[in-house]
C-alpha cells in the first residue's frame, strides 16, 4: 500500500512531474531541463550551487503546456485503462481505495483540454517556484549585516509573495496533466530506484547519495502536489469545507514529520571530491527549502479552505449542470456572452430578494412559537418583521452576489480578495441582524420582566450590554479574519502596557473619555450645550479636546476628561416643550368670582392654543417597542417631550394675589418660541380684561395711629390706595395770625 501510495502521489505532481526522453540520469541534462521551470537560486551562491537542482522539477513545462491530439471516446477508454495498469502495476495487493485513486489519476490525465495555455499565463508551477525563489532571497538576506535596510527588504519581498500565494487557489482548480510527460515521468522515477539498488552496498558513494537525496526530494514533491490534486477533484465535485481542511492538515502532518537526518550524516561523512560534495549540500539545501514552501503553501491554503469548499448553494442546486446545459443550448459563443451564467445569476438576485420578507417571517415565527400570548405576538409582529426585514434582505442581497461571484468565476474559485471581503461584510450584516433582534424582540421580552421589577435602569443596562457584547464579538471577528493576532493584543496588555499607560495617563484618559462620550450620545454636533461652566454649540469632537462656539462667537477647546467629569446640559437634546413659566400679581380687591373665572379662561385659552403643547391622553405609543420600552424608561423624559399644563391661584403676595401659568410650547427653536411666548402674554391680558381683573402695583401701606393735631389726610379715592394728600394747616394759621 506504501508503494502505491508513493506511486500515486508521483503521478499525482502532474505538472511538477515531467517527461525524460532518455532512461539514464543524467544530472547535468537535467538542470538544464528544468532550469526554466521551478529551479530556484540555491541557498549557497558559488558556481556548483546555481547548476545543481532538484529531479522533482524535470520537463514541469512539458506537462503544463504541452498541446493534445484529440482522441475519441473510445480511445480515452482504452487510454485510461492503460494508464490505471502502469499505475497499479508492481502492487500485489492493490485494494480498491488503490484502484479509485488511480482511475482518477487517469482520468485526469485522458481529459485535460487540449488548447494549449498563453505563454504569458501563469501555471500552478511557476507560482510555487516563485514562493520558494522569494523564501531563498529571504534566507539571504538575513546573513547581511544592515538589520534595518534587511527588514525593509524583507518586508517588500514578503509581499510579493503573498500576491502569489492568493494565485494559488485558483491554479490548484485548473491543473493541466500531460499523460505522455506522466509516463515518462515514471521511467525516471524507476531509473532512480534501480540506481539506488545498485549501490545498496555503496551507501558512502556519490551516485547513491545523489539519488537518495533526489528520490527523497522527489517523494515529498509527490506528497504535496498529490493533495494538490484531491483538492482539485473535491472542489470540482463540491466538498464540504471541513473534508478539504482535513485533506491538508494531513498532508502538513505528512510533510512535517519527514526526517532526513540520516540523508545529512551521509553527506557530512562524505569523503569524496569537493566538487561532488558541493553538489551534495546544495541538493540537501534544495530539499529543505521544498519541504519549508510546501508547508507555507499548504498552512496558507488551511487558513483559506472556503476558496476551495464548494458552495452549498452551487452544489445543491447542481449549477454546475445548470451552466453547461444553457451554454449548450446557447446560440452565442461563451467567451463574448455567457448565457449559461447571466441567467442563473440574474434569477439568483431576484429570488433572494423577493424572500427577505418571507424570510422575516419566518425568524418572527421561530421566536414567537413558544410565546403564550399570541394575541399580543401578533400585534407586534408587523413592526418587528419591517425590523428585522432590512438587514436580512442587505445580508440575502450580499449572500447572492457572493453566489453570483461563484458563478461568475466558475469552474475556478473566487478570488481571496473578494473572499476576505465578503467574510467582512457578513460578520458586520450578521451583527446588526441580531442587535435589531434584540432592540426589536428582546426588549418584549425584558419588559414583562421590568412589570414585576422597580429597578427597571438594570433592565434597561441589560440592553445596552448586549449590544456592546455583540459589537466587541463581530469586531474581534473581523480582526480574527484579517490576519489580526487576537491574542497577542489581549496579551500585550499586561505590565508592558501599564507601564506606557502610566506614561501617557492623561492622553489615554482624554482619549477614552471621548469614546465615552460618543457611546453615552450626550450631545451631537450642532447641539446647545452648558459644559463645565461653558455654554456654546457643539462644533466638534476629537480624540483629545471638544470645540464650543459660544455666543460671542469665540471658540472654546474643552478637554474630554473634563467633560465626562462634569455635569452636561444640553439644550437642543428636546423635541417638544420649552418651559414658560409666569407669575400674575392681581390686585387683592379682586372678587373671588372674577378671580375663578381669569384662571379658567387662561387655561381654556392655553389649551386651545396652536403654540401650546397639550397633554397627551392617547394612553399609547403608535411604535410597539416604544410601548414595551416605556416599562424600562422615560420615553418621554429620554427623547425630550414636556406637555404638563398648570394654571391655578398660587400664593398671597405682599401686594398681590398670584396666579400660576406654567406650559410649553410645542417648538424648541428660541424664535419661535420668543413669538408663541409674546402671543400667550397679549392674550392672558385680554382674558384678565374680560374678567374684570387688574393687575397689581408693588406698593406698600403706611399706617399712623395718632395723627398731629391740626394735620388732615385727605384721600382722593378710595381705589387709590397710597395716593394721599396732606394739608398743614398749622402753617395757615400761622400765616393768618402773622
Amino acid at each position: 500500500m506504501k508503494k502505491f501510495i508513493t506511486q500515486f502521489s508521483l503521478i499525482v505532481s502532474l505538472f511538477v512531474t515531467a517527461g525524460y526522453a532518455n532512461k539514464t540520469i543524467d544530472t547535468n541534462e537535467t538542470n538544464k531541463t528544468v532550469e526554466n521551470i521551478f529551479q530556484t537560486s540555491p541557498v549557497d551562491t558559488n558556481a556548483t550551487e546555481r547548476n545543481a537542482t532538484s529531479i522533482l522539477d524535470i520537463n514541469v513545462s512539458a506537462i503544463l503546456k504541452q498541446p493534445k491530439v484529440e482522441v475519441d471516446e473510445e480511445n480515452r477508454t482504452a487510454e485510461k485503462e492503460k494508464l490505471v495498469e502502469i499505475l497499479t502495476s508492481g502492487e500485489e495487493n492493490a485494494t480498491e481505495e488503490d484502484l479509485k485513486m488511480a482511475k482518477m489519476i487517469a482520468e485526469k490525465a485522458v481529459s485535460t483540454p487540449t488548447t494549449q495555455r498563453k505563454p504569458d499565463q501563469e501555471t500552478l508551477g511557476t507560482m510555487i517556484r516563485a514562493v520558494k525563489d522569494i523564501n531563498v532571497k529571504i534566507e539571504l538576506l538575513k546573513t547581511t549585516t544592515d538589520t534595518n535596510q534587511t527588514a525593509e527588504e524583507i518586508k517588500s519581498i514578503e509581499e510579493s509573495k503573498n500576491q502569489h500565494l492568493a494565485k494559488i487557489p485558483t491554479a490548484i482548480t485548473s491543473q493541466i496533466l500531460d499523460e505522455q510527460a506522466l509516463k515518462n515521468y515514471l521511467t525516471t522515477k524507476q531509473d532512480l530506484r534501480e540506481t539506488i539498488a545498485k549501490n545498496e552496498k555503496k551507501k558512502e558513494s556519490f551516485p547513491y547519495i545523489e539519488a537518495s537525496i533526489k528520490f527523497a526530494n522527489l517523494e515529498l514533491t509527490e506528497k504535496f502536489y498529490g493533495s494538490l490534486l484531491m483538492l482539485e477533484d473535491m472542489f470540482t465535485k463540491g466538498s464540504k469545507e471541513a473534508d478539504v481542511k482535513k485533506v491538508i492538515q494531513d498532508t502538513i502532518l505528512t510533510v512535517q514529520i519527514q526526517d532526513y537526518s540520516k540523508l545529512k550524516e551521509s553527506i557530512d561523512t562524505f569523503k569524496g571530491k569537493e566538487e561532488d560534495n558541493a553538489t551534495l549540500k546544495n541538493l540537501y539545501a534544495d530539499l529543505n527549502m521544498n519541504k519549508k514552501t510546501y508547508e507555507e503553501v499548504l498552512n496558507f491554503l488551511g487558513k483559506n479552505t472556503n476558496l476551495l469548499a464548494g458552495n452549498a448553494l452551487f452544489t445543491g442546486l447542481n449549477l454546475k449542470a445548470v451552466i453547461d446545459y444553457i451554454n449548450d443550448l446557447s446560440p452565442f459563443d461563451q467567451n463574448a456572452i455567457n448565457l449559461g451564467k447571466i441567467i442563473p445569476i440574474t434569477l439568483i438576485m431576484i429570488l433572494l430578494f423577493s424572500v427577505r420578507r418571507m424570510l422575516a417571517n419566518i425568524i418572527f415565527f421561530s421566536f414567537t412559537i413558544f410565546m403564550k400570548d399570541k394575541k399580543k405576538s401578533l400585534e407586534i409582529r408587523t413592526q418587528v418583521v419591517d425590523l428585522i426585514k432590512k438587514p436580512i434582505g442587505i445580508l440575502l442581497i450580499a449572500y447572492g452576489v457572493d453566489i453570483c461571484l461563484s458563478i461568475f468565476y466558475y469552474p475556478n474559485p473566487v478570488p481571496i480578495f473578494f473572499n476576505d471581503i465578503f467574510d467582512v461584510i457578513f460578520i458586520v450584516l450578521y451583527a446588526w441582524l441580531v442587535i435589531e433582534l434584540i432592540d426589536g424582540f428582546g426588549i418584549m421580552l425584558l419588559s414583562k420582566i421590568a412589570k414585576k421589577s422597580s429597578r427597571k435602569e438594570v433592565l434597561n443596562l441589560i440592553v445596552r450590554i448586549l449590544y456592546i457584547i455583540v459589537v466587541v464579538v463581530a469586531f474581534l471577528m473581523i480582526l480574527a479574519r484579517l490576519g489580526v493576532n487576537v491574542s497577542a493584543i489581549v496579551a500585550s496588555l499586561g505590565i508592558g502596557g501599564l507601564a506606557v499607560a502610566l506614561a501617557t495617563k492623561d492622553m489615554i484618559a482624554n482619549l477614552f473619555a471621548s469614546i465615552m462620550v460618543l457611546l453615552d450620545n450626550s450631545f451631537s454636533q450642532g447641539d446647545l450645550v452648558v459644559v463645565s461652566g461653558v455654554e456654546g454649540t457643539v462644533v466638534e469632537t476629537g480624540l483629545r479636546k471638544t470645540a464650543l462656539r459660544t455666543a460671542d462667537n469665540s471658540l472654546v477647546f474643552i478637554p474630554n476628561s473634563k467633560i465626562i467629569d462634569n455635569n452636561i446640559i444640553n439644550w437642543s437634546r428636546r423635541k417638544l416643550g420649552r418651559q414658560i413659566k409666569m407669575i400674575l400679581e392681581v390686585n387683592y380687591a379682586t372678587p373671588a368670582v372674577n378671580l375663578l373665572a381669569a384662571v379658567n379662561g387662561i387655561k381654556e385659552m392655553l389649551q386651545a392654543h396652536p403654540g401650546i403643547a397639550n397633554p397627551s391622553k392617547q394612553g399609547g405609543y403608535q411604535d410597539m417597542r416604544l410601548k414595551y420600552r416605556q416599562n424600562m424608561v422615560s420615553l418621554d423624559d429620554l427623547a425630550g417631550y414636556k406637555n404638563s399644563l398648570y394654571v391655578a391661584v398660587e400664593s398671597f403676595g405682599e401686594s398681590s394675589i398670584n396666579i400660576l401659568v406654567y406650559c410649553y410650547t410645542k417648538t424648541v427653536a428660541f424664535g419661535e418660541f420668543l413669538e408663541v411666548r409674546q402671543d400667550v402674554i397679549l392674550k392672558i391680558m385680554e382674558v384678565l380684561e374680560k374678567t374684570g381683573v387688574s393687575f397689581a402695583y408693588p406698593s406698600q401701606s403706611v399706617y399712623i395711629e395718632n395723627v398731629p393735631a391740626g394735620i388732615k389726610i385727605i384721600a382722593d379715592s378710595e381705589d387709590e390706595l397710597g395716593k394721599v394728600e396732606i394739608k398743614k394747616e398749622n402753617e395757615e394759621n400761622r400765616d393768618k395770625n402773622s
